[in-house]
């Protein structure tokens, strides 16, 4: 794909291209890295969001995420930060879902206009099967391939292994308990501890191991899970500046930086850390003064479920919620947490409260979006570090329990035979369930072996002579191969995600809106989905993919009719914008 685009811009006769690659971690600490912005050069890479439109939008375009996930580019433009910002808090979009809909399509509007980022195609989540595994589906984000695939209640969704039968039209009556699943992935997991690793196998294996206080289903759906049951108490229409009288005030650094090394909570919108000397900031103490105070947003209590136990046999209270949020703290993912949770307080064994900052039209999903850690194995680490590669094994309540991990090679996890769904039953664990008597406890495989295999070609190879059973990051080419052949099964969803270029907006010349346009107008969107990805995707020619439509746009139609003529293919109106810069700069330049 981007050999595509450099050869298109190249065309041109205006540019000289160089595409770099680069092994996935290696690239991953490359781009997420503050000086990266800096280099003038356009990064490549993918974005899984989540149902929330916010996070098509925001995390790559809040000036709050530069050198986290994911803006690369440097992209710092306030009044952006703005719209973002009411798009989604505050009390007037949590009431009216009309307005919040008409503000995101102004947010992609803007975003087109300004083309701060160029979106290139929405993905297609594809994986494929052997014909032993039967009645596996896919989940629209890649995160969620073999936790979801495997055994998720939400959806009635169980994966079994069946050697004897091909699978096909195998359904619950057809169960069968036991076995090895083994999958092929294409990347090394750069680490097991959640908060603080944001590439996609991370979360894949971690989905594994890991569970959170709710869980959604395949159409975003929120659903009680390690909470037994949730409530919304009460909504306060504040906004920020309602934390004054508990903040501090801290210095900056050089680089415009808040200089304190405690998670800022809140920062007073009136400050700017890079033209301040001291700006306001609300710590993590100052934040559960004020909820105690009922300054807060909003506020949800989450009632836990008794008697579920960690891989190491303690049981889950309310000290593991709050000690997880705490270790959540000044992580990776960190900027995408703190955006809305004020504090998370203790109310006694199994009763949290968490408050959000301000009225939060998303708080029922993303305020509760955390994995539950052991409070126990967090005070015996340092942040960071839970990881096998660390000598500490992963703990947490999920299906799966950790066994073996060789790194660079592969990773082993068994059921957890203490598993919580599996001791109650499904029925009975979930008062929301009502599928047939049939759906098993918990998944029906023994264990998952996951193989680190980087070549797509020997990936696809190993999936053909049986060596595993599934694989997921398939060359669109090869699925075509697999889905003529009566021996495999592709499973498709389209996906909660798309790929993009980020032009570093504050080097020369790439901070003059006229060359952004012109190299957008240079990338050739349907041939990348045509020749390069053979039909295995949808062209981008608005930033919000299908999934996160429906809370993302009051008319999707009109905001495609709006945007798509700003995003095809037009060399002619390319070469007009690239002619007239090229007059205002002398031939050196």
């Amino acid at each position: 794909m981007v050999e595509l685009i450099a050869e298109s811009l190249q065309q041109t006769g205006y540019f000289e291209t160089e595409v770099e690659t680069y092994e996935w971690s290696a690239y991953l600490d490359r781009v997420i890295n503050p000086a990266y912005q800096d280099n003038g050069y356009l990064p490549s890479i993918g974005l899984s969001g989540t149902f929330n439109p916010h996070s098509f939008c925001n995390a790559i375009h809040n000036s709050a995420n530069i050198g986290a996930c994911c803006n690369l580019g440097g992209i710092a433009d306030p009044e952006l930060d703005e719209l973002l910002d009411s798009a989604r808090y505050g009390i007037e979009v949590v009431e009216d879902s009309r307005l919040r809909a008409e503000t995101y399509d102004e947010i992609w509007r803007t975003l087109a206009e300004e083309r701060y980022t160029s979106f290139t195609h929405f993905g297609v989540e594809t994986a494929v099967t052997t014909a032993d595994v039967h009645g596996f589906a896919v989940w629209p984000f890649p995160e969620g391939v073999l936790g979801y695939g495997l055994f998720s209640p939400q959806d009635e969704q169980v994966a079994w292994i069946d050697r004897e039968r091909p699978a096909g039209d195998s359904d619950l009556a057809d169960l069968t308990s036991g076995g090895t699943l083994t999958a092929a992935v294409s990347t090394n997991p750069d680490s097991f501890d959640p908060p603080h690793s944001s590439d996609t196998t991370s979360t894949v294996v971690q989905n594994l191991l890991f569970e959170g206080l709710v869980a959604n289903d395949v159409e975003g759906n929120v659903y009680p899970w390690l909470a037994e049951r949730y409530e919304l108490r009460d909504v306060r229409d504040v906004d920020r500046t309602a934390y004054e009288g508990y903040m501090r005030s801290v210095g900056t650094t050089a680089e415009g930086a808040v200089d304190v090394d405690e998670q800022v909570i809140v920062r007073h919108p009136e400050d700017d850390p890079t033209a301040d000397d001291e700006v306001r900031v609300l710590l993590p103490d100052d934040a559960r003064e004020a909820a105690a105070d009922g300054t807060y947003g909003m506020w949800f209590r989450y009632e836990l479920r008794e008697g579920v136990e960690f891989h190491d046999g303690s049981e889950l209270t309310a000290e593991d919620v709050v000690a997880s949020y705490g270790y959540y703290e000044n992580s990776t993912t960190a900027p995408q947490t703190f955006d809305s949770v004020l504090a998370v307080v203790a109310v006694d064994e199994y009763v949290v409260d968490v408050y959000a900052q301000v009225p939060d039209a998303e708080a029922e999903r993303e305020l509760p979006g955390v994995y539950v850690l052991s409070a126990d194995q967090i005070a015996d680490v340092e942040k960071g570090s839970i990881d096998p590669r660390e000598g500490v094994t992963p703990v947490g309540t999920g299906p799966f329990e950790f066994v073996e991990f060789a790194d660079e090679e592969y990773l082993e996890v068994s059921r957890f035979d203490d598993y919580w769904v599996g001791k109650r039953g499904v029925a009975e664990a979930f008062e929301w369930f009502d599928g047939p008597d049939a759906f098993p406890d918990g998944p029906l495989v023994d264990a998952v072996e996951v193989e680190v295999v980087p070549d797509d070609a020997t990936r696809a190879g190993a999936l053909r002579s049986g060596e595993v059973d599934l694989t997921y990051d398939v060359a669109s080419a090869t699925l075509d191969e697999f889905a003529d052949d009566d021996g495999f099964l592709v499973h498709a969803v389209a996906s909660g995600g798309y790929d993009y270029l980020q032009y570093p907006v504050n080097v020369e010349p790439w901070d003059d809106p006229r060359l952004r346009e012109a190299v957008n107008h240079l990338i050739p969107r349907q041939r990348i989905v045509d020749n390069v990805l053979n039909g295995w995707a949808e062209p981008a020619w608005t930033p919000i993919p299908r999934i996160a439509r429906g809370a993302g746009t009051a008319d999707y139609e009109a905001l495609e009719t709006a945007v798509r003529p700003l995003n095809e293919y037009d060399v002619e109106r390319a070469e007009e914008l690239l002619e007239e810069m090229a007059g205002e700069y002398d031939e050196s330049s």
